[in-house]
């Protein structure tokens, strides 16, 4: 918690002396991610969480190529205890609003893959299935180079496998954490 607070009032004295606000050719954002799941299946609901992290190659002001990878873990669903993870590698565009002032909305759509591994009853399954995430965020920009994201919301929607067959999940992300700008 310690650091968490010397980071913020870093990110904060910084950003005193910002001055004009610059386009960066590179984003890189690291940050905590809370998934809230909702199967396709009757398995209850159940939450996790994780860190996600991204590259967003930006062409220009407004426009910018995504490449993200996330991880959840959670270790009860309902009354079960388990050990499962999920890895999205996900990629797509991003739309960015107001690119040069303090705070900079974003809509953005990926897709990609989701690896899931779940261990019930000392059985490890490992899948590979289709996972996509269009959602929309709020940027701080603390100084030229320094971003806090404030908020990213997702619809992440995963396909996952069942012992005959697959079945979506309709899942809720949250993100927020930190930008460094190229």
């Amino acid at each position: 918690m310690r650091k968490l607070l010397f980071v913020l009032g870093l990110v904060c004295l910084a950003s005193v002396s910002a001055a004009a606000q610059g386009s960066s050719k590179v984003d890189l954002f690291a940050g905590y991610s809370y998934v809230h799941t909702g199967p396709g299946v009757h398995v209850s609901s159940f939450n996790a969480n994780g860190g996600v992290g991204s590259v967003a190659l930006n062409f220009t002001n407004w426009g910018a190529l995504v490449a993200e990878v996330g991880g959840i873990h959670a270790t009860r669903i309902g009354t079960t205890d388990v050990d499962a993870t999920a890895m999205t590698f996900l990629a797509g565009p991003k739309i960015s609003f107001f690119h040069r002032s303090k705070l900079s909305p974003f809509v953005q759509a990926l897709a990609g893959v989701v690896r899931s591994d779940a261990s019930f009853n000392q059985t490890a399954n490992t899948h590979y299935t289709f996972a996509m995430s269009p959602g929309a965020g709020l940027d701080w920009n603390a100084t030229r180079h320094i971003g806090i994201r404030l908020g990213q919301v997702d619809y992440l929607f995963t396909r996952m496998p069942t012992s005959t067959n697959q079945v979506n999940w309709n899942n809720f992300r949250y993100s927020a954490g930190v930008i460094l700008r190229f």
